[in-house]
């Protein structure tokens, strides 16, 4: 993990958990409710206590801005490939990479629903799929399949240099379709008994 996301961690935690101790304290009568009290108009009749308090408070809320900009911006370049062309830097935005993956899949009879995830890492991409399936699938030769398809045309694209981690989750196999083979069966067994009877013919 990176070194500013634990820092940012660690700062957010840090004051909600103080923030959070010293009104459970005062709430279960440990801290003196009149001596805070008593504290706060310390620190707002005086004026050097006043300042004090209000460059700490000041420094907290900067840095937390700080430490906001910083992890938005680490993630935004996480979402980002770059490569180096003769005319100037070429960038591919993570998210295109996975709509391409949904419509390279798209029309694969096994997949009923795909939901992709790249993440560009020191050693290449690491592509994370998750799957929703029918119920008639070889799971093992299919996602083999699967890995070599997408592999192979992220490759494509962006070259073969770079390096691609696939890793494949099946998080649901659907069963609708049969159920609505059954569902049918049981319509067309009461549509004919919905036919009205006109008596019996000689």
């Amino acid at each position: 993990m990176n070194f500013f996301i634990r820092l940012a961690i660690f700062f957010y935690v840090f004051v909600i958990t103080l923030a959070g101790v010293t009104a459970l304290l005062v709430l279960a009568h440990v801290i003196d409710f009149y001596q805070y009290l008593n504290l706060v108009r310390f620190i707002y009749v005086d004026s050097k206590a006043g300042m004090l308090t209000a460059v700490v408070i000041a420094t907290i809320m900067l840095t937390s801005l700080v430490l906001a900009r910083i992890i938005f911006g680490r993630q935004q370049q996480e979402r980002l490939i770059h490569f180096e062309n003769p005319l100037g830097r070429v960038t591919i935005s993570l998210s295109a990479i996975e709509d391409l993956i949904r419509r390279v899949v798209v029309h694969t009879p096994q997949i009923k629903e795909i939901r992709p995830n790249i993440a560009s890492t020191k050693n290449g991409l690491d592509v994370d799929i998750r799957l929703v399936l029918h119920s008639d699938v070889n799971i093992p030769e299919m996602t083999a399949e699967l890995q070599s398809l997408i592999k192979r045309k992220i490759q494509d694209v962006i070259g073969n240099d770079e390096q691609v981690n696939i890793s494949v989750h099946v998080v649901k196999i659907a069963t609708d379709a049969v159920r609505k083979g059954r569902g049918n069966d049981v319509d067309d067994q009461a549509g004919l008994s919905s036919v009205p009877f006109h008596g019996y013919r000689a």
